[in-house]
C-alpha cells in the first residue's frame, strides 16, 4: 500500500486529532497515512532521504496557530515560529520539488512552498475568506492530471489571512478567482499545492467558524457562505492514484 507522510503545523492537541481524523476520512483506504510535526525539531530535517524512507509522497497541511504575515507585527511569536518552521522543513521542500517527488500542500502549505521558492506570502484584505468559495480552473487546471477531472468551476472551503503575493518561478497556475489569485499551483509534474482544503467538507466548515470565536463575521448567515464541495475533496484521492507511484 502507498504511504503518505503528513506534516502538521499546528499546536492544540485537540485540533491536531481533528485534523488527522479529515485527512484520515479523505484518504480511506487510497494509502497508509503517517502523521508527524513541524514542530517536532528532534526529527532529521536537514537529511531528507532519511525523512523520506518507505514514504511515496508527502502532504503538508494547513495552521490556524501561525502566519508568515497575518497583519501582525515581526516580534509576534505566530511570525516568529512561522519562519522557524520555514527554515526547518525548507530542506524537505527544496529535495521534493528539486527531484519532482509527490508533494501536496494544502492553505499554510501552499504558502511554505511559495516562501520557499522566494515568492512572499502577505495579509491581503482583499483575498482574506473564511468559507465556501468557487474555484476556477485556468486551461492548465483543466487539462491538468489531477484538476482535469474536476468543473471548470467547482466550491473549496477557504480559511486564511495571508495570500501569495503572486505565481512562483516555475509554478503553473492550475486555478484563481478574483478572490484568490493563487489558488492552485502546480510544480513539476508531481508538486501541487492548493490555498483551500480539500479535507475539509461545508460541514467541516461550518463547524469551525462556530466554534471558534471571531472568525464568523458578525452578522453573517452561515447558511448562506457554506456550500458543499465534494469536486475538491476529490483532489487528494486523485493525487494518490494519479500522481504517487
Amino acid at each position: 500500500m502507498k504511504r503518505i507522510l503528513i506534516i502538521q503545523s499546528r499546536m492544540r492537541v485537540e485540533v491536531v486529532e481533528s485534523e488527522r481524523e479529515k485527512y484520515q476520512r479523505t484518504i480511506s483506504d487510497k494509502a497508509e497515512v503517517h502523521f508527524i510535526s513541524s514542530l517536532d525539531e528532534n526529527r532529521p530535517w536537514h537529511e531528507p532521504p532519511r525523512m523520506l524512507e518507505g514514504v511515496d509522497g508527502v502532504i503538508f497541511g494547513g495552521s490556524g496557530d501561525f502566519d508568515f504575515d497575518g497583519g501582525r507585527e515581526m516580534s509576534d511569536p505566530a511570525r516568529v515560529t512561522s519562519k522557524i518552521i520555514l527554515e526547518r522543513v525548507r530542506p524537505l521542500v527544496e529535495h521534493l520539488l528539486s527531484q519532482d517527488l509527490p508533494l501536496f500542500g494544502v492553505c499554510y502549505g501552499h504558502q511554505i512552498v511559495a516562501e520557499v521558492k522566494g515568492t512572499a506570502v502577505l495579509h491581503d484584505k482583499e483575498q482574506t475568506k473564511r468559507g465556501s468559495f468557487p474555484v476556477i480552473l485556468t486551461q492548465a487546471g483543466v487539462e491538468d492530471a489531477v484538476f482535469g477531472s474536476l468543473p471548470e468551476t467547482f466550491v473549496g472551503q477557504y480559511g486564511h489571512k495571508d495570500s501569495l503575493s503572486g505565481v512562483p518561478d516555475g509554478a503553473v497556475l492550475l486555478a484563481n478567482s478574483a478572490i484568490c489569485r493563487a489558488s492552485a499551483l502546480r510544480y513539476g509534474t508531481s508538486g501541487y499545492t492548493v490555498q483551500f482544503h480539500p479535507e475539509l467538507s461545508g460541514e467541516d466548515m461550518k463547524s469551525r467558524l462556530l466554534n471558534s470565536p471571531g472568525l464568523l463575521p458578525e452578522g453573517v448567515d452561515i447558511d448562506a457562505i457554506i456550500k458543499q464541495s465534494p469536486e475538491a475533496s476529490s483532489l487528494i484521492p486523485n493525487f494518490i492514484d494519479r500522481i504517487v507511484r
